[in-house]
């Protein structure tokens, strides 16, 4: 190729390759904001025979979509992790089942980019 048609490919390649890399940055200025990982509540755990509905709600989750929610659950010898990964809706609800008797805690979670956070935990009992 002659110097010539370099010179004139040269900018056009650049201008290919820059553009969408400019384009990119006008977006909407959120630097004054910064994420955090959600905020999140365990809202209810009401027991009914062997088992218990359980109840949480993501409260915010500043910048950041959440990933995934659910609900920690055991007793003295049982520690079990429901995930749901339906994160259409912030309130949410679990219904443990085939509970053995005996007092168990629970506690909501949420997780987005930033982390993943704990709701307070409550007990309740099963008889």
């Amino acid at each position: 190729m002659k110097p010539t048609k370099m010179k004139k490919i040269l900018p056009a390649l650049l201008a290919l390759f820059f553009l969408p890399v400019l384009t990119a940055c006008f977006g909407e200025d959120r630097s004054d904001e910064e994420p955090f990982a959600p905020t999140v509540a365990t809202t209810a755990a009401n027991a009914a025979g062997d088992s218990c509905v359980v109840e949480g709600e993501i409260i915010s989750s500043p910048n950041s979509s959440i990933r995934g929610r659910g609900f920690c659950y055991g007793n003295d010898t049982l520690k079990i992790q429901v995930v749901s990964y339906d994160t259409l809706t912030w309130h949410f609800t679990e219904t443990l089942d085939s509970l053995k008797s005996g007092i168990y805690y629970v506690y909501a979670f949420a997780t987005n980019g930033m982390g993943t956070s704990y709701g307070d935990t409550l007990t309740f009992r099963i008889d």
